[in-house]
């Protein structure tokens, strides 16, 4: 807790040696008191002490929120002291929601105040603390008094995502090597294939009583084997913009998006990203929940993909669908197409989601990276260009 004087009291001081000034100019006593009252008020100002200890701060708010949605913001302060708290200014600043400042009352010993806000939810990630800073200059504001509180509070901002009409996750290929993706397998599904011998432990309701007869034994009906192929999502690069308007928060919206129509869809979803000690981050078979959090913790660092594609392709398998997020500059862009032909290579789907940089450079003050060309024109990729201002339904969801 910090106590020092206000600009009010240097200007009261001035002004009191002012008066002075003109009184013994001018023979007034009258000026003499005017000059001694400011001074004295000043003075007595400075000798009147807050007790801003004895004020208990908690901050309340939801334990997890979505870019741009409003959230409840609340604050319960309360006079754990013996004497009152005067007026007072609170600041707040939480990550989560920027800076708040409200004005709280006087407070008597023992009550409390609760102000409530409605905030919007600026900026995507995990945020655990924030500062609380209580300010006073009462009763006069000649003397300021500050004290700064942290307050522990867990909220997680998970990206904003769009509802997907399609994706090409399963969708039908024309290239040969992709046929793998349509190919039917025998199992418990709805699309009937041919009949086959009973073997122990087919239900009864799948036999086939027309071949039963004629064949003299028990027949069964087979059917195709409903497989929901896994979906890897692989997001790096460097960012380009002001978050939250940059060419990485594009990103991982257009990932979550992906990713939550995956998993309406019925396929497991798998998660990698680089970290910073150059390693790689893998969340595998998780749910919306667990999907939006950990893309709420994704930080922009570039990163070759060729680096990054080996261990997504380890979980999906053959019939997999593996999706590249990377803005159009550095190593991560770079890499595009070797990641591509590995992808390829390993027999599963590539599809590119790629960030225009360069649609997101301001123009001013320091120069920045140029788009790097992803040379996929030999791939058989299918790749969705996002640019500043686009709709994320229109751009990768047509």
């Amino acid at each position: 807790m910090t106590r020092r004087p206000s600009k009010r009291a240097f200007m009261a001081g001035l002004v009191a040696g002012l008066l002075f000034l003109a009184g013994a100019t001018a023979q007034a006593a009258w000026l003499f008191v005017l000059a001694a009252g400011v001074l004295g008020l000043a003075v007595g100002s400075m000798l009147f002490r807050h007790r801003l200890k004895s004020a208990r701060v908690e901050r309340s708010t939801a334990r997890r929120a979505r870019v741009g949605d409003d959230v409840r913001l609340g604050f319960t302060i309360e006079n754990d002291g013996r004497k009152p708290l005067p007026l007072m200014r609170l600041e707040d600043r939480f990550g989560a929601f920027g800076e708040t400042t409200v004005l709280v009352e006087r407070l008597d010993p023992g009550a409390t105040a609760r102000v409530e806000l409605v905030r919007s939810a600026a900026r995507r990630g995990a945020f655990s603390s924030g500062t609380t800073t209580l300010t006073t200059g009462a009763p006069f504001g000649f003397m300021t008094t500050r004290r700064v509180i942290e307050l522990p509070t867990d909220v997680v901002v998970v990206p904003r995502w769009v509802e997907l009409r399609s994706f090409p996750i399963l969708e039908p290929s024309s290239f040969p090597s992709d046929v793998l993706h349509e190919r039917a397998r025998t199992g418990a599904g709805e699309e009937f294939i041919g009949v086959r011998d009973y073997r122990p432990g087919d239900p009864p309701r799948s036999v086939h009583w027309k071949s039963t007869a004629r064949a003299g034994h028990l027949i069964v009906r087979e059917f195709e084997e409903e497989v929901a192929s896994r979906v890897a999502l692989v997001l790096a690069g460097a960012d380009t913009g002001e978050p939250p308007d940059s060419a990485f928060e594009m990103l991982v919206s257009a990932a979550a998006s992906i990713g939550v129509y995956a998993l309406q869809t019925g396929h497991p979803v798998d998660m990698v990203r680089p970290t910073s000690e150059g390693g790689v981050e893998r969340l595998g078979d998780t749910d919306r929940f667990g999907l939006l959090d950990w893309l709420a913790r994704a930080e922009p660092l570039d990163a070759p993909l060729t680096s990054l594609v080996a261990p997504a392709l380890d979980r999906i398998g053959r019939r997999g669908t593996l999706v590249l997020l990377t803005p159009t500059t550095g190593e991560a862009a770079a890499s595009l197409g070797d990641a591509v032909r590995l992808v390829q290579a390993a027999g599963s789907r590539a599809i590119v989601v790629a960030a225009r940089s360069s649609s997101w450079h301001s123009g001013r003050g320091k120069s920045h990276s140029p788009d790097v060309p992803l040379r996929l024109d030999e791939s058989r990729a299918s790749v969705r260009m996002v640019s500043r201002g686009d709709d994320l339904v229109g751009s990768i969801g047509s």
